[in-house]
């Protein structure tokens, strides 16, 4: 009886021991991050709302869903460095109804919509922001990776302060290529100078994530702070915001402005 007893203690110490030691290989088994890379738009900023496009599409003298539409529409060239902000909104007013007088646009107005444009994309993600200057606290290099026209670029660059704390600001229009094309991943790459699998890619996208993920770069969806922080928590070893903190999401403003599935501004 004493010798089962005894076999019977020494097998539950056995798998208390196997247990630990899995719990802590798991642990140890969290990826290491070398350096993060965040995207701007519905990550860093929160989304633009409906009263920024209206007040734009005033502007324009187009109703606000035809507006919403030719924003992002013709959205590719602009921020890939093609064409200039004035262009840009001569392409959005040419594109109102053929049927419906030119409307043009003076100098004064063109200047106008870009103010407008740049303001719209400067509230900050407040939880995200926390989350970039918690991982530059902690000693990880951050990078801004974003589909960006010139004009907006600059405004953002001088007016979103966090950014201050990023080591690299890759917008799109300096470079003639915005995401998901490869040749900006490429660019991002070069410029680290550390292997894909060592870089973290956050982004809203999933066509700008599956584009990063295909060069080797360890790439997560993101949506909401909290979700995402804790995707991000259980692969791999980097700090992450506590949830308590991150007071404000995109869904504190009212917005109907939600891009569509394809190639526009990030």
């Amino acid at each position: 009886m004493h010798l089962v007893m005894h076999i019977y203690a020494c097998n539950i110490r056995f798998m208390h021991d196997t247990a630990k030691r899995s719990a802590i290989q798991g642990l140890s088994q969290k990826r290491s991050v070398r350096a993060v890379v965040f995207d701007y738009g519905n990550v860093l900023c929160l989304e633009q709302t409906l009263e920024d496009m209206k007040a734009m599409a005033l502007v324009c003298g187009i109703p606000h869903e035809r507006f919403a539409e030719l924003y992002w529409k013709l959205r590719p060239p602009y921020d890939r460095g093609d064409i200039d902000g004035t262009a840009y909104w001569t392409a959005v007013v040419g594109q109102q109804e053929r049927s419906q007088q030119e409307l043009g646009l003076s100098r004064d107005q063109i200047a106008t919509l870009i103010k407008l444009d740049s303001e719209s994309i400067t509230r900050p993600n407040e939880g995200a922001v926390e989350w970039a200057e918690l991982l530059h606290h902690e000693g990880f290099p951050l990078t801004l990776l974003s589909n960006m026209p010139l004009e907006l670029s600059r405004y953002v660059t001088k007016f979103f302060p966090s950014l201050s704390t990023f080591e690299h600001l890759i917008y799109s229009c300096d470079y003639r290529s915005i995401k998901p094309e490869l040749a900006l991943f490429r660019n991002c790459l070069e410029l680290l100078k550390a292997a894909p699998q060592d870089i973290l890619y956050l982004d809203d996208r999933a066509e700008n994530v599956e584009a990063a993920a295909g060069l080797g770069m360890t790439s997560v969806l993101f949506d909401t702070v909290e979700k995402t922080a804790a995707r991000v928590e259980s692969r791999f070893d980097i700090p992450v915001p506590s949830y308590s903190r991150s007071r404000q999401s995109s869904s504190q403003y009212t917005s109907t402005n939600r891009r569509p599935n394809r190639m526009e501004s990030d």
